[in-house]
């Protein structure tokens, strides 16, 4: 979904860039001129080499990591539940300031290198464009972190979308993975699935995804924690229709009131289906089984009216 650049710490950066500027001006160090032009030539080539470095990803991190305003607005309320917008947006603009102040500093080097024509003049560059660059280190380590969120969002595409919802440990994986094949992790414990896990089904030449939801606990929308905030999301904004499974082997009333929840508050339509585990069923709603394929194929054809 995002092609994200490598994030390298001030460390890393600085003796990267340092190392290949060395390497630079020993190259042009060894061309045949006079010393005095061989000295300030090698500096220069030095300044430029390591500022190329630096500049380089720094401006990619920047480039590369998206703004708010290029997410959607599922991506963007997700983001938002994983980390904090504002310091988001003050790494990334710290990264650029760096990436500038380098930058210039570049420049009225070279200037000066070749006006004043003193090889001495590239230390000063040196010893400034590290200290701009581990300024940022504290958002260069954050954009890290940021990055591995950022990957573990699920890859959307525009189809017919049925999200699987209800509590925890009541076999929305099982059915996710049986219908679809894909390869969701199973556990026998609730909250078995933490992120949003994405499936794909063919019916009549038509793709159709199915998102398994991580599990909700009935229970106030402020009290709920991260993981069924990402359910509540995909609910809201990627549901044309949900499936509802309710587990028997759980206190049936409160499972019911999430469910009217989610058909209520948030206006979406869906189906219910116990998922028959034995235990009981006092509302005599229709069952499936979601260790059977068929039952899954066939529960699938009735919450989009397929025949």
């Amino acid at each position: 979904m995002f092609s994200l650049p490598h994030v390298p710490t001030a460390q890393d950066l600085v003796d990267k860039a340092f190392r290949q500027g060395a390497k630079r001006g020993k190259i042009e160090r060894g061309k045949s001129r006079m010393r005095p032009d061989r000295l300030l030539s090698s500096e220069i080539e030095r300044v430029k080499q390591i500022s190329a470095i630096i500049c380089g990803d720094l401006k990619a991190v920047v480039k590369y990591y998206p703004s708010y305003e290029q997410l959607t607005d599922f991506q963007r309320h997700l983001l938002d539940l994983r980390v904090k917008k504002d310091r988001y947006k003050k790494s990334l603009a710290a990264v650029k300031w760096a990436n500038q102040r380098v930058s210039n500093l570049e420049k009225k080097t070279l200037r000066k290198l070749k006006t004043i024509k003193d090889p001495e003049m590239s230390r000063e560059f040196l010893g400034r464009s590290a200290s701009y660059v581990k300024q940022v280190d504290k958002d260069l380590k954050y954009l890290i972190d940021v990055k591995k969120i950022l990957l573990s969002f699920p890859t959307l595409s525009d189809e017919p979308t049925l999200v699987v919802a209800g509590f925890p440990n009541a076999g929305k994986s099982t059915f996710t993975r049986n219908l679809t094949g894909s390869k969701v992790k199973i556990a026998p414990y609730p909250f078995t699935t933490t992120d949003i896990l994405i499936g794909r089904i063919k019916h009549r030449y038509l793709s159709y995804q199915i998102i398994d939801s991580p599990g909700i606990l009935e229970r106030p929308m402020k009290e709920r924690n991260t993981t069924e905030l990402q359910a509540v999301l995909a609910l809201k904004h990627l549901a044309d229709v949900f499936l509802f499974i309710v587990d028997p082997l759980q206190e049936i009333r409160p499972q019911l009131k999430l469910r009217d929840e989610i058909r209520d508050q948030l206006g979406k339509k869906g189906l219910t289906y116990v998922n028959d585990k034995g235990g009981k069923n006092p509302k005599n709603l229709p069952k499936f089984n979601a260790t059977k394929k068929q039952d899954c194929e066939r529960v699938f054809r009735e919450c989009f009216d397929l025949s």
